[in-house]
């Protein structure tokens, strides 16, 4: 009872030295219902609606081909394309390493996921992160798109495997990357770490930040089909 009543002191203290402020419009953040430090009501509530899954797998259909599309179904927690100041959220939680953005931001995906699978009743086995390259882990100290994923694990209880697929490549950042330059960048970075049999006639849901042209994806998501995945689906916090 004493040392709760320290800590909430001295969170008191800290909020009246550093208030947490909204990093979208930089206001305040005070007594906020959707319970994040870093994002107000206000703007959450602006927060754009996400594409549906027909629209975001159209983008894999233009890309690469209808018939070499990998994916059935597609999750999204909101679209930035046209709303670029969106991707602040994804900006701070990637490069300022503000993960608690990347728990929470995952978490309402995470029941989105849940609340669509039981209800189409479509079983996952795994849920799995695109994986970043060591040296890359090693300059961020994490990877976002895990921290993603274990917060889908948490609310959906679909087991994360973090370690199926291995990025052997090291490529620079797709961010200001044209669409051949981003294929080219990643068309050979992926690898599978376990044998033919752990894949085959499973289903996985692949996880990302980030969804531009869809080429980092759509290469983890190829070589699973080509080691006998049987349905894949992707989920990601934004459509850019």
């Amino acid at each position: 009872m004493k040392f709760r009543f320290i800590l909430e002191l001295f969170n008191s203290f800290n909020f009246v030295l550093a208030p947490p402020t909204c990093i979208l419009c930089g206001k305040i953040i005070e007594n906020n219902p959707i319970g994040s430090n870093h994002i107000c009501s206000h703007c959450w509530e602006n927060l754009p609606q996400p594409k549906n899954s027909k629209d975001i797998l159209e983008r894999f259909d233009q890309h690469f081909g209808a018939e070499n599309n990998p994916f059935s179904f597609a999750f999204s927690l909101f679209d930035s394309e046209k709303n670029h100041q969106f991707l602040e959220i994804i900006h701070y939680f990637k490069y300022s390493k503000f993960t608690q953005i990347g728990k929470f931001t995952g978490k309402l995906l995470g029941e989105k996921i849940k609340d669509e699978i039981e209800k189409k009743q479509i079983k996952v086995d795994y849920i799995v992160p695109v994986p970043i390259h060591l040296v890359r882990k090693r300059e961020r100290t994490f990877n976002q798109s895990e921290i993603i994923g274990q917060a889908i694990s948490k609310v959906t209880a679909i087991p994360l495997e973090t370690k199926l697929l291995k990025r052997v490549v090291y490529t620079e950042s797709q961010t200001q990357l044209g669409f051949e330059e981003r294929i080219s960048n990643v068309s050979k970075a992926f690898a599978i770490t376990r044998d033919k049999a752990f894949v085959e006639n499973k289903n996985f849901i692949i996880v990302d930040d980030v969804l531009t042209t869809g080429s980092t994806l759509y290469y983890c998501g190829k070589i699973l089909k080509e080691n006998g995945a049987q349905k894949l689906m992707l989920a990601v916090l934004t459509t850019a």
